[in-house]
């Protein structure tokens, strides 16, 4: 998989560095970067809040069909609900005919807008959006701070929060489209063990190391974050549970057979999974979804561990 790859199965807007590299400052690029802006747009609203996307110069159609070339999961937009676009060094936003409607600045339009730094766009009833225009050292700038809120810094996968702000939307999409949605609890077996024996920093490098197996084995579509401590936890979008246990049996043969070493000492390592999915009942939730894949992999630790269970 090439670093291209794994910024877009990571989902990262702005595609580029985990958030921890530091990036050399260089004199000579800010100023030939100078003067040099491109248009943005940053969510405002749920369910990524923060998220940077540049328009392109062929621009950006705004929906909820996954055929948008920006798609946001709200059910108040229409399936191709505006495009931003750039025209003659200025950028423009249209209604596509949507339901609902769009605003720039509290205004509702009915023909092309031109846009200008700083103003907020409404799409529907809730999705809010902000136009900037912003050089290369600006954009690196705000990605940078956008993924400190998002990131794990230890692993680079997603975090709780992401994780609390997609699910959400995740779940309702799939309920609301038939698409079935599945969930693996992923933890490490022992893991206190590993920290008692090996020291702290080996127990780091052993997440670190599942962190890259949790990036790899999912599909590109796949969303993979550290919920906390020794836990994970993969989305497998369109994925039912039948699909999702045998992925989450991949993982786990991947992970018992990784050589993790630290300090030339090899640590053995395995997990237990919990599994989860929408088609195999009615989950009221999301988070009752996720209630019963961690109830799946409180039996696969309670018969054994180094298991798959499902719910």
């Amino acid at each position: 998989m090439t670093g291209e790859q794994r910024d877009r199965k990571r989902g990262r807007p702005l595609g580029g560095m985990a958030a921890t590299q530091q990036v050399a400052f260089d004199p000579d690029a800010v100023l030939a970067n100078q003067g040099v802006s491109v248009g943005t747009i940053t969510l405002l609203s749920e369910p990524n809040p923060g998220a940077i996307y540049p328009i392109d110069d062929k621009g950006v159609v705004i929906g909820r069909t996954l055929e948008a070339s920006l798609h946001i999961d709200d059910a108040g937009l229409s399936r191709k609900h505006a495009r931003i676009y750039k025209l003659g060094g200025s950028y423009f936003i249209e209604d596509l005919g949507s339901t609902n409607g769009t605003s720039v600045n509290g205004q509702r339009i009915s023909a092309p807008q031109q846009l200008f730094d700083g103003m907020r766009i409404l799409l529907g009833k809730s999705t809010i959006l902000r136009f900037s225009l912003q050089d290369k050292l600006e954009q690196d700038a705000a990605r940078r701070v956008y993924e400190q809120t998002v990131r794990d810094a230890l692993t680079g996968l997603h975090n709780r929060r992401y994780l609390e702000d997609r699910m959400p939307s995740e779940f309702s999409y799939s309920v609301r489209h038939g698409v079935p949605l599945g969930v693996m609890v992923v933890d490490a077996d022992h893991f206190k063990r590993i920290n008692d024996t090996h020291g702290h920093q080996a127990g780091d490098a052993v997440l670190q190391e599942l962190g890259k197996i949790l990036e790899e084995v999912p599909r590109m579509e796949d969303l993979a974050i550290r919920y906390g401590g020794e836990e994970f936890i993969v989305l497998a979008r369109g994925v039912g549970l039948e699909g999702t246990a045998a992925l989450a049996e991949r993982v786990r043969a991947r992970v018992m057979a990784a050589k993790i070493t630290f300090e030339g000492k090899q640590i053995p390592v395995t997990v237990s999974i919990g599994v989860a999915a929408t088609d195999n009942r009615q989950h009221q939730s999301a988070a009752a979804l996720v209630a019963a894949a961690d109830s799946a992999l409180y039996r696969a630790k309670n018969d054994g561990r180094n298991r798959v269970e499902t719910s």
